[in-house]
């Protein structure tokens, strides 16, 4: 996966979409993400060329492909009108399950939202 930077860049560019994600740690083994994989079902794949390969079988967008930086450079930087509410999903987080199978839970935008206000208290 990215870096550091470009992950925080990855993860507000995709909740500012409005959409969710699946983060995937890709120190762990390939069954174990080729089953995340399948059963999140992601649209778009954002990583880097090191781990692409590891994943497979998901439309994939490089964010260190110098075509796409290209691409993106001319894209306008107007902020998107996104419809969502608290019941929007932010991301799905896979745990191990008590069956040993991994298992998706979905955590909605309201409580990212409260997380993040209560870390901001906390954390100035």
């Amino acid at each position: 996966l990215p870096r550091t930077a470009e992950l925080l860049v990855a993860l507000l560019a995709v909740q500012k979409s409005g959409a969710g994600y699946v983060p995937l740690d890709p120190q762990h083994p390939a069954e174990r993400l080729g089953y995340v994989l399948t059963d999140a079902r992601p649209s778009l794949l954002l990583t880097t060329r090191a781990t692409a390969e590891d994943l497979p079988g998901t439309p994939t967008l490089l964010l260190d492909d110098p075509a796409v930086s290209a691409q993106l450079a001319t894209q306008s930087s107007e902020p998107l009108e996104v419809v969502h509410d608290g019941r929007t999903p932010a991301y799905a987080i896979y745990t191990s399950g008590s069956t040993g199978r991994p298992k998706g839970v979905v955590i909605p935008r309201a409580a990212l939202d409260n997380f993040l206000t209560d870390m901001s208290a906390r954390v100035p």
